[in-house]
């Protein structure tokens, strides 16, 4: 079992932040807080830089009650916490050692890159010089400090036996292969491999070629000595028989799953499962939601995060509850993984014999190459 670590912001509704908003003792600094640049002409108080949140606008939220900004790298109701405060610090590695304790296989870290901000809050950032109108996130992403907090963080969880720590990083492939580490500083055992999901997002992006291309453009940058691994499908992006195409699930689970490295399935990739169609009244994805009746269907990820299909029973097998947070895909009668344990042929057989598969020799010794790869042929 591998826990998601969430770590780079808690609640505004969690104590810590009831207590730093009141600045009751430790918890003063629990957040990055900043005062107002000045008033604007409508007397609203001027946010201390330009920054801007993941969701869009600015990163900071101004607190009636502290008078002062907090900075969001998300939803407002997300509030970052303060690395360079040691108490937080503290209690984050609490937080690691307490699943430890508890016997988990390991982590993975959700959205690392943000985990640290450029101390002095006054600075704005650039414009990018790739996409006009853009900021290029200097001050917010990647900072130096963000790689000594996972530092101590693997150093923590090496002290247990056979521990995993995975983390995930939106970047350039040069930024993200920093995670690893090094041999005098090892970090992450290894940062997602998210560039599959970033240059295969659609059936006119797959080829030979390009497929070809995203997997050398890991192993080409990988360090030396460190371990691959391989993504297709995640709750940020449409699953691979939507987008990809229903035809082309089974070879593309023969690509995840016979590649060197380690392969990471998302849930319901290894039947098949589709994108559910979400009404507005049923959607919760925040983001969807900001963008209105008109638009959420552009950009809500509800749709690859319904219910797993486990047989054509009541809300398929996934509760015995009366109603599931999102709907579930009508198809769970036909897609789901009763039905194809008892096929003679199914999505779900295939992925159990890869799995077997790639076990043999040829696949955890072998050497990969390309001998073949055209537009629509990839041989490896």
């Amino acid at each position: 079992m591998v826990m998601d670590f969430v770590p780079n912001h808690s609640s505004d509704q969690h104590e810590w932040f009831k207590k730093s908003e009141t600045k009751e003792g430790n918890y003063t600094d629990y957040y990055v807080w900043a005062d107002a640049k000045g008033m604007d002409k409508q007397n609203s108080p001027i946010p201390p830089n330009n920054w801007v949140s993941d969701y869009g606008g600015t990163a900071w939220a101004w607190s009636e009650q502290r008078h002062q900004f907090y900075y969001h790298q998300f939803l407002k109701e997300q509030p970052d916490l303060n690395y360079r405060n040691d108490h937080v610090k503290e209690e984050m590695k609490e937080v690691l050692r307490l699943w430890l304790e508890k016997g988990v296989d390991g982590f993975r870290v959700n959205a690392l890159k943000y985990l640290v901000e450029e101390n002095d809050l006054s600075l704005d950032e650039p414009m990018s010089s790739n996409n006009p109108g853009e900021l290029n996130h200097t001050f917010t992403t990647n900072h130096p400090e963000t790689f000594q907090v996972l530092e101590e963080w693997h150093e923590l969880v090496n002290q247990y036996h056979d521990k995993l720590l995975m983390v995930e990083v939106y970047s350039e492939v040069q930024d993200v292969m920093k995670y690893y580490g090094n041999d005098s500083v090892p970090l992450a055992d290894f940062p997602f491999n998210v560039f599959m999901l970033e240059n295969l997002t659609n059936r006119s992006l797959l080829s030979g070629y390009s497929l070809k291309d995203t997997i050398s453009l890991w192993l080409n940058h990988m360090p030396k000595g460190k371990w691959p691994n391989w993504v297709l499908g995640n709750h940020d992006i449409g699953r691979v028989a939507s987008r990809l195409g229903k035809d082309l699930v089974d070879a593309l689970n023969m690509v995840l799953l016979l590649l060197p490295g380690t392969p990471i399935t998302y849930y319901g990739e290894e039947i098949g499962m589709e994108n559910t169609d979400i009404s507005w009244e049923d959607t919760k994805d925040p983001e969807g939601c900001r963008w209105g009746k008109e638009f959420y269907k552009e950009h809500s990820r509800d749709p690859e995060r319904t219910p797993m299909q486990w047989n054509d029973g009541p809300s398929a097998g996934f509760t015995s509850g009366n109603s599931t947070w999102l709907p579930i895909n009508p198809n769970y009668t036909e897609i789901n993984v009763a039905a194809q344990r008892n096929a003679k042929q199914s999505n779900l057989k295939l992925y159990h014999d890869l799995t077997e598969l790639r076990q043999e020799e040829t696949f955890t010794k072998g050497v990969l190459s390309f001998p073949t790869y055209d537009e629509d042929t990839l041989v490896s």
